[in-house]
């Protein structure tokens, strides 16, 4: 059988008559290409290709490429940009950047964050911790103190408070005398009386069990495994969520909280002030409950005569009661009195 070529042939006539077309496009090109590279034409300006910005006289500073959280060592993926395969930098006049800006790289990869950072900021020395701090949660704690992760519903008031703001925690267990008795025989009633007017009976004990705490980390939301056995389905696994706080406090106060935490004393958190004149030695006073007995009760860390008779004891707090014995005729009448030194 005789196979026709006159099929391959009309096709070989069709290119040869579309090919002076191709050829004047590619020589266009060519020409175009050339004067380009020449500068003839600017292609810029003809809007087929974008100029590159001029950077003449500006210095490039790095910033974060994204938000970068707090207690992080720098490394260089927090500074690369990986659409543009280079580092993330903000393009300045010398005169614009700021004295205390980090220009360099170099300065900037392995120092640990003091504090979230946000995305396109510049670093500052401020931004970091000292130098050779250990990356994550040990690196917020302060030298000297110990840190403890403390449930946010144990101690109201930890709740919005952000990292490094300081605070006091306050103990307090209430004292129960549902059945008061200061004295015996016939004037029992009238000191018990006298005792009640003081409203001693219903005290509580303070104690100031942390003093100028500081949160490292604020309240987080963790899933905690549970693990429970049923009849039926047997054992189950399932995450609990649960809230927490780290917080910083000193080494002889870890053993106070933990007492308190657990003999379920109602704990109280009393933020400071974050103001930079606020004095970092001030002390806030305890509490020791009167008793018409053997007096005492007040304040009794630091406080002055005038914070002694507002603490809610008044003068009673100053002594125990002593008992003065009036005769009018045939009556005889006992009062409580407070006793003076």
């Amino acid at each position: 059988m005789k196979i026709s070529s006159s099929k391959g042939y009309g096709a070989r006539r069709r290119w040869l008559r579309a090919s002076p077309a191709v050829f004047a496009v590619i020589f266009l090109l060519i020409a175009v290409g050339a004067l380009w590279a020449t500068g003839i034409i600017d292609l810029a300006k003809l809007g087929l290709v974008q100029k590159p910005p001029d950077r003449t006289g500006q210095i490039p500073v790095p910033v974060s490429a994204g938000p970068i959280p707090a207690y992080t060592r720098i490394t260089r993926d927090h500074l690369w940009n990986p659409r543009t395969a280079t580092l993330t930098v903000l393009w300045l006049r010398p005169a614009e950047v700021p004295a205390e800006v980090l220009r360099n790289a170099g300065q900037i990869v392995g120092r640990v964050l003091d504090h979230d950072k946000p995305a396109g900021y510049m670093f500052t020395e401020s931004d970091f911790l000292p130098v050779g701090t250990r990356a994550g949660i040990v690196g917020g704690i302060p030298a000297g103190k110990r840190a403890m992760r403390v449930l946010a519903e144990q101690v109201p008031g930890l709740i919005g408070l952000n990292s490094g703001d300081r605070f006091d925690l306050i103990s307090a267990l209430t004292i129960s005398a549902s059945t008061p008795s200061v004295g015996s025989g016939p004037y029992s009633a009238q000191l018990n009386l006298q005792a009640s007017l003081t409203n001693w009976q219903k005290q509580a004990t303070i104690r100031v069990i942390v003093q100028n705490g500081m949160i490292v980390e604020p309240m987080q939301t963790r899933q905690v495994p549970v693990v429970s056995n049923t009849m039926t389905s047997g054992m189950s696994v399932r995450n609990k969520p649960v809230q927490e706080v780290v917080i910083a406090v000193e080494p002889e106060e870890v053993s106070r909280l933990t007492e308190a935490i657990a003999v379920g004393a109602e704990l109280q958190c009393v933020p400071r002030s974050g103001r930079p004149d606020d004095p970092q030695d001030s002390v806030t006073p305890d509490l020791t409950p009167w008793s018409p007995f053997g007096g005492t009760g007040g304040p009794t860390s630091g406080a002055t005569s005038s914070e002694s008779s507002s603490a809610g004891m008044g003068a009673l707090s100053t002594g125990p009661l002593t008992t003065i014995e009036t005769i009018k005729g045939t009556s005889r009448d006992l009062v409580a009195t407070p006793l003076k030194h």
